[in-house]
């Protein structure tokens, strides 16, 4: 089974750990990027430059090069990759190649953070206000919603990009307009033009524990299991180090959003817990940036996934039992860019 991962920046692990899952089956990586200042690029067994995610000519380069190099397993590793990919997930499967994401209207609501925020609201979840302009914000103040300090971030977007805390009302026009400057700017631009000026978020900061869960489905969405990684590092909005434990109440959580979404083998969510409940912060149906974190702890979702395409039988205790009381942590490794070849 040959495999392509998207979108791969920095990701160089995720290489890593579907090299392993394939190479019982003499598969290969492939890896494809925007840019060729990608890391993981250079670990995969082969790579391209592929066009923007946006452009008209991104789903026929995909579907040409999957053709061309015989995959059947694509995983897209971006959020603003999974909406692309789900309106085109039709057309892969037409040509044997099963993409790993989750239907176009989960794809949709995880990329767009505020609306995300209404959606917990009014299905009874607990989560944090969002605000997506200063006007808004300054009357939920008023009417006692929020107050400071807030966190200031992207509506659309993804890790630490352009992520501010704002103690009052001077940092907080100057960090609002800083975000804006610096999403109009980035690949997040595309996304904005859904709703013009409402591309940055003021969300309420609450105190409390907070933690990664991995919650994992079969390929039918049939729950499996829920881990929970408790947050003990974080620099510059990246969580750094984590301990994975039991935590019955945020499983059963995770239990709940695995029902009501039933995605395809991961969803990744930020939860933070205190006296008053456990809020949820974001998710992501997708391999996220706290997936190693699992693996770490002794979960090995890449080969669960290829076993589960072949429909091979096999014990999902050893991949998908965690130790729990691990303790993982992220480092450095230096990578040296092989000449790139179009």
């Amino acid at each position: 089974m040959n495999v392509l991962l998207t979108s791969v920046g920095r990701r160089n692990y995720l290489i890593d750990y579907f090299k392993e899952a394939v190479a019982p089956y003499g598969g290969k990586v492939y890896a494809v990027n925007s840019h060729e200042n990608a890391p993981a690029l250079y670990v995969a067994d082969e790579f391209r430059l592929a066009p923007p995610i946006h452009s008209d000519d991104y789903i026929p380069f995909l579907l040409h090069f999957c053709i061309e190099k015989k995959i059947e397993l694509i995983v897209p590793l971006l959020d603003n990759d999974l909406p692309v990919l789900a309106q085109a997930k039709r057309q892969f499967s037409e040509a044997g190649v099963y993409v790993l994401v989750a239907d176009l209207n989960l794809a949709k609501l995880a990329n767009d953070k505020f609306q995300t925020s209404l959606f917990l609201k009014q299905e009874g979840f607990d989560t944090v206000g969002n605000y997506c302009d200063l006007d808004s914000f300054v009357q939920a103040k008023e009417r006692g919603e929020i107050d400071f300090p807030v966190i200031i971030k992207p509506r659309w977007g993804m890790g630490s990009l352009s992520v501010y805390l704002a103690k009052n009302k001077e940092e907080l026009n100057f960090y609002f307009k800083k975000a804006k400057e610096e999403v109009l700017n980035s690949f997040l631009k595309f996304e904005s033009k859904q709703d013009p000026d409402k591309e940055i978020l003021i969300m309420n900061k609450i105190e409390g524990e907070e933690y990664m869960l991995d919650v994992i489905n079969d390929l039918d969405g049939n729950y499996q299991l829920t881990i929970v990684n408790k947050k003990l590092l974080r620099k510059a909005g990246e969580t750094e180090a984590v301990e994975t434990i039991r935590h019955e109440a945020v499983e059963l959580l995770g239990q709940k959003i695995s029902a009501y979404f039933r995605h395809p083998l991961v969803m990744d969510i930020d939860v933070i817990v205190n006296d008053n409940g456990i809020y949820i912060i974001e998710f992501n149906p997708r391999f996220s940036g706290g997936y190693p974190f699992s693996h770490a702890a002794g979960i090995h979702l890449p080969k669960v996934l290829v076993r589960w395409l072949k429909k091979e039988r096999f014990d999902s205790v050893e991949f998908l039992t965690p130790r729990i009381g691990t303790r993982s942590m992220k480092g450095f490794v230096m990578i040296e860019a092989r000449k790139f070849t179009d």
